[in-house]
């Protein structure tokens, strides 16, 4: 009977790993998404828990035939791998869109309480969130392409536009500010100031000029749509920076701004900064153009530049105002693997007050910076990871880094990076925004 029994609790196991087995292979080959998602939760807390690698100890054969090039395996220069990633609850909630996957709200770095049903859209994975508003809706845009929508916190379709999108927003009240773009052919399409300039002596086909498109937030209606290179070329400071960046690089001509961040000014911050530069209306944009090395704070009233801050930094990103003052600025350092940067920026002077650099904190591509009241976040977008800066006093002043989030997952993930032990998966951020919880009215 012994015997027996345990031949029958053999079986029943065997019976239960093979159910598990095809739920697996059913939910991978079918797209049985709520199957897949769930039984990678449960094989994700079991390697967890065990300490152990299922689908190295197992695998398949997709996994044994890439064994051979481990070595291969493209890395993140990642400070945290799937065991020691941060754990601990955000004061706020983390709207997160990572490269491979689509945008979840966060109340921890392993607690999703939204996500948004983008099954209208084709490859939603490629869907960047752009801005959440207090009653769930989403303010999108088709990767680098033509397409903005805003969706509700079901996915339900509010409206479409069916412009180009190039890279971070800024809403302001019922405005979007978008960065989009035309192209032009050079030098043949070159007239009127334009034809003074280096650009004179470029050929290209499909040169990528900026433009700022602004919608109506409400209805997704064209409120303006103007290039800048036209307006900007007229001020000699900026005309002087873009020949000297021309000659100095040939691919300047392919894309001479890269407009990458818009900042709306609101009147506080105006009359923050009026003493400091001087500004000539109530309406002015900051303005981040990668190619140049530039920031400059543009009058939209009057459709000219009053400030231009250049050369600080190289090949920045998300320029923000803090309420001290002073400008901040994320440097990628001139798309360098090894060490960027976030600069302090006196306005008056246009000088370095002051800078923050870490151990392992480099994102060749995009970085994100973001204020909620006092609290400094960065978002290493290359490294996937988060985190804020604490100082004793004002920044950078004996500061520290406190890592909130690390994007490691498990080998389910659709990703051919890992970690830095090459063992679990990774993925770079496009966006990781935090909202405050009293702000958004959609969440139970």
């Amino acid at each position: 009977m012994d015997i027996i029994d345990k031949l029958l609790k053999f079986c029943f196991i065997l019976s239960i790993l093979f159910f598990i087995f095809l739920l697996g292979f059913l939910s991978n080959d079918l797209k049985l998404k709520r199957i897949h998602e769930g039984l990678s939760f449960i094989i994700n807390d079991v390697e967890t828990r065990l300490n152990i690698n299922l689908k190295k100890k197992f695998g398949d054969r997709d996994t044994r035939k890439s064994l051979v090039v481990d070595k291969n395996k493209s890395g993140f220069n990642s400070n945290f791998n799937f065991d020691n990633r941060p754990k601990e609850k955000f004061d706020h909630y983390l709207l997160v869109k990572h490269d491979q996957t689509q945008p979840i709200l966060m109340e921890t770095p392993d607690k999703v309480i939204w996500s948004w049903d983008l099954s209208n859209f084709r490859n939603n994975s490629k869907i960047i969130p752009y801005h959440l508003f207090g009653n769930g809706d989403l303010l999108i845009g088709k990767f680098e392409t033509k397409g903005i929508y805003r969706i509700d916190k079901f996915g339900n379709i509010v409206w479409r536009n069916n412009s180009l999108n190039h890279h971070w927003v800024d809403v302001e009240k019922n405005k979007i500010f978008i960065p989009s773009r035309k192209f032009v052919s050079l030098p043949n399409d070159l007239n009127g100031d334009l034809k003074n300039s280096e650009l004179r002596n470029c050929n290209i086909k499909n040169s990528a000029f900026d433009t700022i498109l602004i919608l109506n937030s409400s209805n997704g209606k064209v409120i303006s749509n103007f290039s800048l290179m036209e307006i900007l070329i007229k001020n000699d400071e900026f005309k002087n920076v873009l020949n000297r960046k021309i000659l100095s690089d040939d691919e300047v001509c392919v894309d001479p701004l890269h407009l990458n961040d818009i900042q709306k000014l609101d009147i506080n911050e105006i009359n923050l900064i009026n003493k400091k530069i001087s500004l000539k209306s109530e309406n002015i944009l900051i303005l981040s153009f990668r190619s140049l090395d530039m920031i400059l704070f543009y009058d939209l009233d009057n459709n000219n530049i009053n400030h231009i801050v250049v050369d600080l930094f190289a090949k920045q990103h998300s320029p923000r105002l803090h309420q001290d003052g002073f400008l901040y600025v994320f440097d990628n350092n001139n798309f360098s693997s090894k060490n960027s940067k976030i600069v302090k920026i006196n306005l008056e002077s246009n000088s370095i007050a002051s800078t923050f650099e870490a151990e392992n904190f480099a994102s060749p591509t995009r970085g994100r910076l973001q204020f909620l009241g006092n609290d400094l976040f960065v978002q290493s977008s290359s490294q996937g990871e988060i985190f804020k800066i604490i100082c004793e006093n004002d920044f950078f002043k004996n500061c520290k880094r406190k890592y909130l989030y690390s994007s490691n997952f498990d080998f389910f993930y659709p990703s051919n990076r890992y970690d830095k032990n090459l063992s679990f998966k990774k993925d770079g951020i496009y966006i990781g925004d935090f909202y405050e919880k009293n702000k958004l009215k959609f969440i139970d």
